[in-house]
């Protein structure tokens, strides 16, 4: 049985390093054994420019991307993401790469709750309603969602530039999930929670869709995947990122971003 290959949960391979994510590629992942390649990404725009690694990708049978778009792009937020409106400009492009829209997951996440250093509350979730119908447009149907994770390092992050964490209820969290709803069944798209308590355990790689969208009727393991978080539903698949910097330098990043602060200096992040 052929493999789904993930790349990746760890590390924006096509952002941070295209080259290597070709290199790996052609060491380890040969296309004819492999069902699919899942990419993972905020900052397609290697996609299309990197001309290796368009070519690379083109070899295999099927891809399937997860696409994120947060409203942050190019602020002091996500200072390595181009901006939003050009990223939002994507969605079409990779539409045709893949092939089908059903092979495109948008995320919408993290969704965010911070007091900046002018003490201002800011949140990206109003950039939703504007999102959606652009998702729609593309043929784009389903959206995962989800919360900022308030790990220990990414608090202690955040306050090394002044930006505090803002707590909210569960109420709130109810209410915001409604709105997002109303606004996805107004749009005729799918909500989908990653790991978010509360919502129904989703499949980000989801090797019954995998198996219906293959161009050749191959079929992948539909076995849960081991080692991920207990809401996780995905479906085994092959991670080939790491955890090395990510030069998007996301402030909110669980993982490991290169972080500078307001001035350009790089800091240290432990």
């Amino acid at each position: 049985m052929k493999k789904v290959i993930s790349a990746s949960r760890r590390i924006d391979m096509v952002g941070s390093a295209p080259d290597r994510f070709v290199e790996i590629l052609e060491e380890k992942c040969p296309p004819e054994n492999v069902h699919t390649l899942v990419i993972w990404t905020k900052n397609a725009t290697n996609l299309f420019e990197y001309k290796p690694l368009l070519a690379k990708v083109k070899q295999y049978d099927q891809l399937f991307i997860h696409y994120s778009v947060t409203g942050m792009g190019g602020t002091f937020l996500e200072p390595g993401i181009e901006p939003t409106e050009k990223a939002m400009s994507r969605l079409n492009s990779l539409v045709d790469l893949v092939g089908d829209p059903r092979r495109i997951r948008f995320r919408f996440d993290p969704i965010v709750h911070l007091r900046l250093p002018n003490g201002e509350n800011y949140c990206n979730l109003p950039m939703f309603e504007k999102f959606a119908p652009q998702i729609a447009a593309a043929g784009v149907r389903d959206v995962s969602i989800s919360w900022m994770s308030t790990y220990r390092k990414v608090i202690s992050r955040l306050r090394k530039v002044g930006i505090e964490v803002v707590s909210f209820s569960h109420e709130q969290w109810q209410k915001e999930l409604n709105w997002m709803q109303k606004i996805a069944a107004d749009n005729d798209l799918r909500l989908h929670g990653c790991c978010v308590p509360g919502m129904e355990r989703s499949r980000c790689i989801d090797g019954f869709l995998l198996n219906e969208l293959h161009p050749y009727g191959e079929k992948c393991s539909t076995r849960k995947a081991k080692g991920q978080r207990t809401a996780c539903g995905c479906t085994e698949s092959w991670d080939i990122g790491w955890y090395y910097e990510c030069a998007h330098g996301c402030r909110y990043c669980y993982a490991n971003p290169k972080i500078f602060d307001f001035n350009g200096t790089r800091m240290n992040t432990d």
